[in-house]
């Protein structure tokens, strides 16, 4: 499929779905720094806050989980490259495909077995000890993750390919190399906007 193809609905939905990410990992991010930041206080004040060492541990379940989902979004997951480029053309193909196969199938084992876990835990009525939350809140994280590291992955398999045959110094340098691009661009726009008026 054309990467520069961004109006298709498929495109769309893995559009939304980092959008959800994102927004998912910014709210734990902030939740957790605000707490970090009371437990200190408190601890400083010496007021018992036994809620906010569960709380956090919480939040950063939450965090890591939705971070492992949107670490494959754009193939932004741990990979070694090195190896890969150093192999004959026809084993790299393989090695691309056994990239997306892997990470497709571990995903739905996350998937399968978090959900199992989240519902055994619902069952069996866990609570967390100082917030006396539900416990399943907690391990639904698990499987979310997952949902995300799938859909990552198609996205890259779909859209962004190119991602997996290049590293990440090579992206950062094209990135750079468009944003200097599109800024002499605007430049000599400008340049010559105001050589016209003079």
């Amino acid at each position: 499929m054309d990467k520069n193809n961004n109006n298709s609905p498929l495109r769309r939905f893995f559009g939304a779905a980092e959008k959800i990410e994102l927004a998912l990992g910014g709210l734990c991010l902030a939740t957790l720094f605000v707490v970090v930041l009371i437990g200190i206080a408190s601890r400083l004040m010496n007021v018992n806050a036994a809620w906010y060492e569960e709380t956090t541990r919480v939040f950063f379940l939450w965090m890591m989980w939705i971070g492992v989902g949107a670490g494959f979004n754009h193939s932004e997951s741990s990979r070694v490259t090195v190896l890969v480029k150093k192999l004959p053309e026809p084993c790299k193909k393989i090695c691309y495909v056994l990239y997306y196969v892997f990470n497709l199938a571990l995903f739905a084992i996350i998937i399968w077995f978090g959900f199992r876990s989240a519902m055994q835990q619902a069952k069996m009525g866990e609570m967390g000890s100082a917030l006396r939350i539900p416990m399943w809140i907690v391990g639904i994280a698990v499987p979310i993750g997952g949902i995300f590291g799938f859909i990552g992955t198609l996205n890259t398999m779909f859209f962004e390919n190119w991602r997996l045959k290049t590293s990440a110094e090579e992206i950062e340098m094209e990135e750079l190399a468009a944003q200097t691009k599109k800024q002499l661009e605007e430049e000599l726009a400008e340049e010559e906007a105001e050589g016209r008026l003079k």
